[in-house]
């Protein structure tokens, strides 16, 4: 039989990935659930004997399952009549033998899960109700090669398992082939759904990033910098000019993923010069890149993040004459900044004034990945009721991607600075102001 099914364009790479981990993510109207139902049937048709497990968190009838959406797929397609549902069993006979089944995953426990071993494929939608010890239990049941795990899911808040598996921890870079899609990606959504947008959209807006565009639901109480800001200052231009100051921030990396980021901010703009992001370089690569830049855009200040492999960029770039500030992160906050709170090191500090910086007008290019660095910190106090950031390493044990970029971004304010135009005009009036006999007046 064949069969001539053409998947919106945002789904296209799932349809081709070998890839172990397929997921789609956003909000309302995408479509995604409708497309992964799509890809089951038609891989139980050019691929008999194929054996699908449908999960849901807790499946308490058929009903809560995906049941009607594979069925209603099949109608759609004409190609119901290959498949023998079962409803009294949550199955449907498939083409060859196969197996489409319909599971809660509460329903599963070390011992019961075993009979998944020889399942070619994990359909798990709504996934971001999945527990980190429902994945855990999961991922490694599905073991027959080239199986594979599929996830659908609306975020809702960044530490979701699911989200920090398939979005944020670079672990699953290699193995992962993940898309997000939202209303406009969806050819087939019908008047209905845009005048529920477009009602939604006169509403809340948070409500409705969260709903239609896959943002993620709330701030956490614990999360530094919240969503809220990050998404409106990506929203917003601002303008330029020659006396707002260029400064360059380079946050190096220490560990094999970590990435070495440069970014470049100018005044409330660090929307319109795009990071520069380098893997795996070592450290006389990285001072060479840096003094290009340096070279290139004249910027009033440098700061590197001297920590680790960073004081080796430092050395070098001044070594070959060019004006570079080290940072340490963990040194002492070094000065107060009105609207910052007590912060109980650089870093914190650092952080803090780029906070008031997002929240009083600067401007982000629009960049899911910068979202998620910027919004992926958590922070407590000490002893001394200081701010401190959540250490990069501790990101890390919990399954979330280094910030790299979020710093490199925080490291331009780490010092006050001019603008050499501003400087040159002081020092210009200075000049015509000087009088050989009394000096400047």
């Amino acid at each position: 039989m064949i069969l001539n099914v053409q998947p919106p364009k945002v789904f296209a790479p799932l349809w081709k990935s070998k890839a172990r981990y397929l997921g789609a993510h956003g909000g309302r109207g995408s479509g995604k659930s409708w497309d992964a139902a799509d890809n089951v049937n038609v891989k139980h048709i050019t691929q008999p004997g194929r054996f699908t497990i449908c999960i849901r968190t807790v499946q308490k009838s058929l009903d809560q399952s995906v049941y009607k959406l594979i069925v209603e797929s099949q109608q759609r397609l004409g190609i119901s009549s290959l498949f023998r549902p079962v409803p009294s069993d949550n199955l449907i006979h498939a083409p060859g033998g196969g197996l489409i089944l319909f599971k809660g995953m509460n329903e599963f426990n070390a011992d019961n899960i075993k009979s998944l071993e020889g399942f070619d494929e994990a359909w798990w939608e709504e996934a971001n109700t999945a527990s980190q010890g429902a994945l855990d239990l999961l991922r490694p049941t599905l073991r027959k090669p080239g199986s594979q795990l599929r996830f659908t899911w609306n975020p809702n808040l960044r530490s979701d398992p699911v989200d920090v598996m398939l979005r944020q921890n670079p672990a699953f870079a290699d193995s992962r082939c993940v898309v997000e899609a939202n209303y406009r990606d969806n050819p087939y959504r019908s008047a209905e759904l845009e005048e529920e947008r477009l009602l939604d959209l006169a509403g809340d807006y948070e409500r409705y990033q969260h709903i239609w565009e896959g943002a993620y639901q709330a701030e956490s109480d614990s999360q530094f910098i919240g969503g809220g800001i990050v998404r409106a200052a990506m929203a917003r231009e601002v303008p330029t000019h020659i006396s707002d100051e260029l400064v360059l921030g380079v946050d190096v990396a220490r560990f094999g993923d970590d990435r070495t980021v440069i970014r470049m901010r100018r005044g409330r703009d660090a929307r319109r010069m795009p990071p520069i992001v380098l893997q795996g370089a070592d450290t006389m690569a990285v001072a060479a890149r840096v003094m290009a830049e340096m070279d290139q855009h004249k910027p009033d200040g440098v700061f590197i993040d001297e920590g680790g492999v960073g004081g080796g960029v430092v050395d070098r770039c001044r070594q070959m004459g060019y004006a570079v500030i080290g940072v340490n992160f963990g040194g002492k906050a070094d000065r107060h900044i009105d609207g910052v709170p007590k912060c109980a090191n650089k870093r914190a500090q650092m952080w803090a004034t780029m906070r008031e910086w997002i929240k009083s007008g600067g401007s982000l290019p629009d960049s899911r990945a910068l979202e998620m660095d910027l919004t992926g910190p958590l922070y407590s106090f000490d002893s001394h009721n200081a701010i401190v950031l959540e250490k990069k390493s501790d990101m890390k044990k919990r399954g979330v991607a280094s910030p790299d970029e979020g710093d490199a971004l925080a490291l331009t304010f780490a010092y006050p600075v001019v603008a050499r135009s501003v400087t040159m005009q002081e020092q210009a009036r200075t000049d015509a102001e000087y009088d050989p006999v009394w000096g400047n007046r």
